[in-house]
């Protein structure tokens, strides 16, 4: 960062706002180098989605108890960035990938009994149907690309002609590999 700069701008395109299915990957470059992490928004055990923002977020929680810094533990054992001042010295940019065929189910599932009798619904079984898709593509992506990125899970081998959204697909794979 230059030195005279009395200030950093972060802008967010309004789409990583919006709750939504999505596949994501995350850039992490330091000193030259990159690094990527491949995620996915849509709860396999939970009838919503959220945000690309809101994950990002999540992969940065500080709380050890977190289930979902995955990206903060990764970058602390494999590119020992421990503290404030490493943090300083890499740059984070996210490639957000909306999937359409999300549609919200409910504002507030506040008990079991509403999230099981939801469960029941055509309107769920259509959810989780693109949330297996999604799935399926985080998987395959991770499974191709397990080699270059921070991520723990090794993914799932799938037919090429059975990946959801391959053009999706096909431009992960440029980025991370001509990355």
């Amino acid at each position: 960062m230059n030195q005279n700069k009395l200030y950093n701008t972060l802008e967010i395109p309004g789409s990583f706002l919006v709750p939504g299915f999505s596949i994501y990957a995350l850039e992490i470059i330091k000193e030259k180098q990159k690094w990527f992490y491949i995620g996915m928004t849509g709860d396999p055990h939970y009838p919503s989605t959220r945000s690309a923002y809101y994950r990002l977020v999540g992969h940065l929680e500080l709380n050890k108890r977190s289930t979902q810094n995955q990206l903060r533990i990764a970058m602390k054992g494999k590119l020992g960035i421990n503290n404030d001042e490493d943090f300083k010295n890499i740059t984070l940019r996210m490639h957000h990938y909306p999937i359409p065929g999300f549609k919200r189910l409910a504002d507030k599932l506040s008990d079991k009994e509403a999230v099981k009798r939801l469960k029941q619904t055509p309107a769920y079984k259509e959810y989780k149907e693109i949330q297996q898709k999604v799935l399926a593509l985080e998987n395959a992506l991770i499974f191709e690309l397990k080699d270059k990125l921070l991520n723990k899970t090794t993914g799932k081998s799938i037919k090429q002609e059975t990946i959801p959204c391959p053009e999706i697909y096909r431009s992960i794979l440029e980025l991370v590999n001509n990355g």
